[in-house]
């Protein structure tokens, strides 16, 4: 799964939460200080992807945000209604085929003026997933897993570089020699 398919599938699980009534993704200051924010909301910030070649690792900070009212009576029911939101939209995710998000989850509390002053949670979450970094490049990389395919091809390569480049050609025979086994003379 790859960034825009993991933030579009984040997105429509945060919507089909009943507390959730707009979503964004970037800088949750930006997003957040605009005068068409609807709430509760979500923000999706992504701070982090790391490949190890079979896996990739997006190190998510999720945002739930509601508007505070002036007497904060309602600072108790925005922090219950943040965390469950969050945590259920994670419980979803998680079952998703080849998703895997990291346990336990610690969530940050908090109060904030932005655009309105609002009372939120917030949780960094690490969701692991197939890699999908680099596939776009193998689409175009031509195997040769026929011995006497790579060998007839190197030939190509070495008469094409004779002319041009004598120790590139002198390296791509090298190469050819060790490929059949020879003993370079």
């Amino acid at each position: 799964m790859n960034v825009i398919e993991l933030i579009n599938k984040i997105k429509e699980v945060a919507l089909s939460q009943g507390t959730v009534n707009s979503v964004y993704d970037g800088d949750v200051y930006t997003n957040w200080n605009s005068a068409e924010v609807k709430y509760g909301s979500v923000n999706i910030g992504l701070k982090e992807i790391s490949n190890d070649g079979n896996f990739t690792t997006y190190t998510f900070v999720l945002y739930y945000g509601d508007r505070l009212q002036q007497d904060k009576k309602n600072v108790n029911s925005i922090w219950t209604d943040g965390t469950n939101t969050l945590q259920s939209i994670i419980n979803i995710l998680n079952t998703i085929d080849m998703v895997d998000i990291e346990s336990p989850i610690a969530y940050t509390l908090f109060e904030q003026q932005f655009m309105d002053y609002i009372a939120g949670v917030y949780a960094t979450v690490n969701i692991t997933t197939d890699s999908a970094i680099g596939v776009c490049s193998l689409n175009d990389y031509v195997y040769i897993d026929d011995k006497d395919k790579l060998i007839e091809r190197l030939i190509e390569e070495i008469n094409k570089y004779k002319t041009e480049d004598a120790e590139l050609a002198l390296l791509l025979q090298e190469i050819l020699y060790k490929i059949n086994g020879e003993t370079i003379l």
